[in-house]
C-alpha cells in the first residue's frame, strides 16, 4: 500500500526551512521612455519585489519581445548588470508596448517528498492537496521542469495603446483595461491564462514595491474566477506586480514528470 505523507506534515517541515521562492520580473528603468532613446527594462530575480539577488543568464532567454498596436520586435540587446539581467531596446514605432521575456525550462531531479515539500515553499499547497486527492502525487523519483514568463508595460513617447496584447506565454497576464490610464477606481481587473484559455481558481499574489524606505506592505492573495479574474486593489500609487505558478503534470513525450510554469506582470499604478 502506498504511503502518503499528510499535508499537514508537510506545512510544518516546509515551515522550518528559509528557502524562499524566485519570481522573475521585469522591471522598467525608466517606467517611462522619452520616445527618442532606448527602452531599458532590468529581469529581476529574487522574492522580494523588485529586487534582484542575481542576474539570469543571457543564454536563458528563450524569447523577449517588444510587443506594439500592430507588432512584434524582438529585443536582441541582452546583458547582465550586477544582479540584473538587461534587456535593451529602441522599438521602430512609438506608443505603449508590451515587454515579455520567456526563460526556457530547467531541471531538478528529486524524491517525491522532495517535490511535495517544494510544492508548499513555492506557494502551490493548493495543487498538492488536488493531487493528493487525486491520488496522482508521485511515489518514487522524479524530474521537474520549470519556465518563467514575464511582462511589463512601457509608454515609449505617446501613440496606440497596446496593454491587452498577447505574448503567446504559456501562462500569461492579460490586463484588461489601461494599467498606465487614469481609471474611475483604482482596482486593475487581469485575466491570467494558460494555454491561451483562462485559468480558474488560480491562486495569485499581488503586491506593491516598499515606497521611501518603508517595510515592504502584505501582498494580497486573490483567487481566479471561472473565466481567469482577479481584481487588484490597487489602491497606492506605485509599482505594482502579479504572480503566480501553475503545476501540472508534463505531456506525453516530454524529457520530464512535471511543470512548473511561472508567471509574472508589472505595472505602475498611476497618481
Amino acid at each position: 500500500m502506498r504511503r502518503s505523507t499528510p499535508l499537514t506534515a508537510i506545512l510544518i517541515t516546509a515551515a522550518t526551512l528559509s528557502v524562499a521562492a524566485h519570481d522573475f520580473w521585469l522591471v522598467p528603468d525608466p517606467m517611462a521612455a522619452s520616445g527618442s532613446s532606448d527602452i531599458v527594462v532590468r529581469g529581476q530575480t529574487s522574492s522580494a519585489f523588485p529586487t534582484s539577488e542575481s542576474a539570469v543568464a543571457v543564454d536563458r532567454i528563450t524569447n523577449a519581445t517588444v510587443i506594439g498596436a500592430s507588432g512584434k520586435e524582438t529585443i536582441t540587446a541582452r546583458s547582465i548588470d550586477g544582479v540584473s539581467l538587461l534587456l535593451r531596446h529602441r522599438p521602430n514605432t512609438p506608443g505603449q508596448k508590451v515587454i515579455g521575456a520567456t526563460l526556457g525550462w530547467r531541471q531538478v531531479k528529486e524524491t517525491a517528498e522532495s517535490f511535495r515539500k517544494y510544492l508548499v515553499l513555492e506557494g502551490a499547497a493548493d495543487a498538492l492537496k488536488r493531487f493528493e486527492l487525486a491520488g496522482t502525487l508521485p511515489t518514487s523519483d522524479i524530474v521537474r521542469r520549470y519556465a518563467k514568463y514575464a511582462k511589463t508595460v512601457v509608454e515609449f513617447g505617446t501613440g496606440p495603446r497596446a496593454f491587452d496584447r498577447v505574448a503567446g506565454h504559456p501562462l500569461e497576464f492579460i490586463p484588461l483595461s489601461d494599467p498606465s490610464a487614469p481609471r474611475a477606481t483604482t482596482a486593475l481587473r487581469v485575466r491570467i491564462l494558460f494555454q491561451g484559455q483562462p485559468l480558474a481558481n488560480a491562486r495569485i499574489h499581488a503586491g506593491r514595491a516598499p515606497v521611501d524606505g518603508q517595510p515592504a506592505e502584505k501582498d494580497h492573495e486573490l483567487i481566479s474566477s471561472a473565466d481567469g479574474v482577479v481584481t487588484v486593489s490597487a489602491g497606492a500609487a506605485g509599482l505594482w506586480n502579479v504572480r503566480t505558478i501553475h503545476v501540472v503534470p508534463s505531456p506525453a513525450g516530454a524529457d520530464a514528470n512535471w511543470d512548473v510554469h511561472w508567471a509574472s506582470f508589472v505595472w505602475r499604478q498611476p497618481t
